[in-house]
């Protein structure tokens, strides 16, 4: 995914409709059950319509009782089966026909709101579920992806995707589902209407479309910036907070404190104020509506009496009238509510979009260049070496490496030494196929890593200067990755022992279940080093690569680590990045990083202090 800096959603993204968009993230499940739901609205409307239009002739029954005498003649004209249905419940005054008009009411009116409560109950827990399966989704394509794209990479806005932005898309989904079912009830209800009135119905219909045109005109791009500053405020704000907490001991010694608090408070000042602006245009057109919609109908009363009209013809139609206003005006309300919700939220999908779109493009391109390499598993028997390769960091001109080589021999122990920021740890990743070359290969016995990749890291482990632990206990974190039901603790006690950690794990009174806090912050260096090499060995890798893994301890507690390192030589291929001389001492080959080569040489010469 490309989130190395906050994409624009602007240009191509901007001008494809909602729907071509909501229609590439679905799958093809997703959109059937999509599509499913929008028969159950239409059923919903239905069933909405039915309740307000029924109202029109018990209104005029209750006030008129002429009126209903007519309505059952033309009834029975029009369903000859109806008197025959009348005669078996004895419907046969105009109270009981009232009485039981009125029962049917309530049973179409309790029928109506069970089967919208469960129409609610389908929506949200298809968009729930869709959502967390785009979260899962994108968070497996953030793993999955290249490791040059988080070279640089915009944290935040990585964690906003999968935190904000997506459950922004979802409600907007959402929004876009209740947008539908108001949309159809609010034309059939327009069609009753029309048949009681059609003079008034009209005069509302002009007047709602007018205000939802000039809210769709003046606020959706107003509510479209305030959704991209929001956007792009969250980032901050997350920045801020991770900053703050990740350089906790520094902040603390350095007494930093306020500076942190300060820039978090100001980045939240700025989303408080955008999440007031949006509350504020979002209830707007509801206000409006509603003042318009009462002006409208007074309005329309005051002009049919002073015209002469009779106010005894037109009650019953504003009772009717007045029935579906408290239905419809609502309804009004809450399509241009939805409507300045899905102008908020668009920004949204058009990152999602424009992420996954992106990510699919990489996953062509990767399964491609697979698939033209692909070969049996690997298995180092003889040699790795690194052929003529051509490195440089992404958006830079300067090469790390120009047609450099070098061999490790299986059985041997390699070091590799060379000035700060000459290229050590580029090799390392470079040999882990974390890193892609721009010319050259990576081979082991002859084959190309990427031939069967998964087979390359399945002989590797690997122990880099700073062992990244997880807030859980000694045994998961050197079973890294495994669930619990599938840890052998046979080999958790064989990989202490190699690395030389299980007299200190058996002293402690909750053994391998001692937790070990955020990052390790109860263990020592050398502790979570050796945690460390203990996780590597855990699958019993043929290859160890050192990263610098002792450079960041004293010099007592690196000679302790060193000698469980060295235990390994002759019986592992290890691959060891030096930050001092006398880590590499004891290898069997050297070389050395500089002027963009990989060079043999030896440590003669050389001051080794121990």
């Amino acid at each position: 995914m490309n989130f190395r800096k906050k994409k624009s959603n602007t240009g191509s993204t901007a001008d494809l409709s909602l729907f071509h968009k909501i229609n590439y993230i679905f799958d093809r499940k997703q959109k059937k059950h999509f599509l499913l739901l929008g028969v159950y609205i239409l059923i919903g409307a239905v069933f909405e319509t039915l309740g307000v239009s029924m109202m029109v002739p018990i209104i005029s029954a209750i006030i008129v009782p002429d009126t209903l005498h007519r309505k059952i003649r033309k009834a029975t004209e029009i369903v000859p089966g109806l008197q025959k249905i009348m005669d078996v419940f004895h419907l046969t005054s105009d109270m009981k026909i009232i009485v039981a008009l009125l029962l049917s009411l309530i049973l179409i009116f309790v029928i109506k709101n069970v089967y919208l409560l469960w129409l609610t109950y389908e929506q949200n827990t298809f968009v729930a579920h869709v959502r967390n399966d785009m979260i899962s989704r994108v968070m497996r394509e953030f793993l999955n992806r290249p490791y040059e794209d988080y070279l640089g990479a915009d944290i935040p806005t990585v964690f906003r995707i999968t935190d904000s932005d997506i459950p922004h898309t979802f409600s907007m989904i959402l929004a876009m589902l209740s947008l539908a079912t108001e949309l159809v009830v609010s034309l059939f209800l327009c069609i009753v209407l029309l048949v009681v009135n059609w003079q008034m119905t009209i005069f509302i219909i002009v007047v709602f479309l007018l205000l939802t045109a000039i809210n769709t005109r003046f606020l959706k791009p107003r509510l479209n910036k305030i959704g991209k500053k929001n956007q792009e405020i969250q980032s901050q704000i997350a920045k801020w907070r991770i900053q703050a907490i990740y350089g906790l001991k520094d902040v603390k010694v350095l007494n930093r404190q306020d500076f942190f608090i300060r820039n978090y408070y100001e980045s939240g000042k700025i989303g408080a104020d955008t999440s007031r602006d949006y509350t504020v245009l979002n209830n707007l057109p509801r206000l409006l509506i509603e003042t318009v919609f009462i002006t409208s109908v007074l309005g329309f009363i005051i002009i049919y009496l002073v015209n002469g009209g009779n106010i005894t013809l037109l009650i019953p139609q504003l009772m009717a009238f007045a029935v579906a206003a408290m239905r419809i005006m609502p309804s009004a309300n809450r399509i241009n509510t939805y409507l300045t919700e899905i102008a908020y939220e668009e920004p949204s999908l058009n990152f999602v979009y424009d992420n996954l779109t992106e990510s699919m493009k990489t996953d062509k391109a990767m399964r491609a260049e697979k698939e033209k390499i692909a070969g049996p598993p690997l298995e180092l028997k003889k040699e790795i070496v690194l052929k003529n390769i051509t490195f440089a960091y992404p958006d830079s001109e300067r090469n790390i490496f120009s047609a450099a080589s070098m061999t490790i021999p299986k059985g041997k122990s390699v070091g590799i030494i060379g000035s700060s920021g000459a290229g050590k740890s580029t090799i390392v990743d470079i040999l882990l196929g974390l890193l892609h070359v721009q010319t050259g290969e990576i081979l082991c016995d002859g084959n190309n890593i990427f031939s069967n990749y998964e087979s390359w890291l399945g002989q590797i482990g690997y122990i880099p200067q700073t062992i990244y632990m997880i807030d859980e206990s000694i045994r998961d974190n050197i079973a890294f990755g495994i669930d619990h039901d599938q840890i052998s603790e046979k080999r958790i006690w064989e990989v202490m022992d190699e690395a030389q950690l299980s007299d200190f794990v058996r002293n402690l009174p909750e053994g391998l279940d001692t937790r070990i806090g955020d990052r390790g912050v109860r263990l020592s260096g050398g502790q979570r080093q050796r945690i460390g090499i203990a996780r590597a060995l855990y699958h019993n890798p043929e290859i160890l690569v050192f990263d610098e893994a002792t450079s960041a301890l004293d010099n007592e507690t690196e000679a302790a680590v060193m000698q469980a390192v060295n235990s390994f030589h002759g019986k592992k291929t290890m691959v060891i990045i030096a930050h001092r001389l006398n880590t590499i001492e004891k290898c069997d080959v050297i070389y050395e990083v500089k002027d963009e080569k990989i060079v043999p040489t030896t440590l003669e010469g050389r001051t080794i202090i121990h």
